[in-house]
């Protein structure tokens, strides 16, 4: 571009020499590998349980529409399932809160600490 302001090499040019991260270290770095593992125990159960919540309430909601639309106490089924199933994003949302505290900030701490090392490392 002709006529640009900007710098020889653009501005993402001279933010990458400021703050020149290793990010391959980084990602192999123990403390992040944890991190990693951490996050990925709790997140893939608990999208198969939603998952298979949700799939399921719409194939009963398609499929057996006779089941769905018999009444409880006066309330149908149906109604209940998707009562059912705001309540269930709510307890995956806080278990997700409880775990985050508990034990992914920690984590994420530990990782950030090791990617500040593993920076002032390579910028000797």
């Amino acid at each position: 571009m002709s006529g640009s302001t900007a710098e020889a090499g653009g501005r993402f040019a001279r933010k990458q020499a400021e703050g020149a991260r290793d990010w391959q270290a980084i990602e192999a770095s123990p403390e992040f590998q944890e991190l990693v593992k951490e996050r990925r125990s709790f997140l893939v159960p608990a999208t198969i349980v939603f998952l298979v919540g949700s799939i399921g309430y719409l194939l009963l909601s398609a499929f057996a529409q006779d089941f769905m639309g018999k009444d409880v106490g006066g309330i149908p089924i149906a109604f209940l399932f998707a009562v059912a199933m705001v309540l269930l994003t709510w307890a995956i949302t806080f278990a997700y809160l409880r775990k985050a505290d508990s034990t992914f900030e920690p984590l994420e701490q530990k990782a950030a600490e090791a990617a500040t090392r593993t920076t002032a490392g390579s910028a000797r």
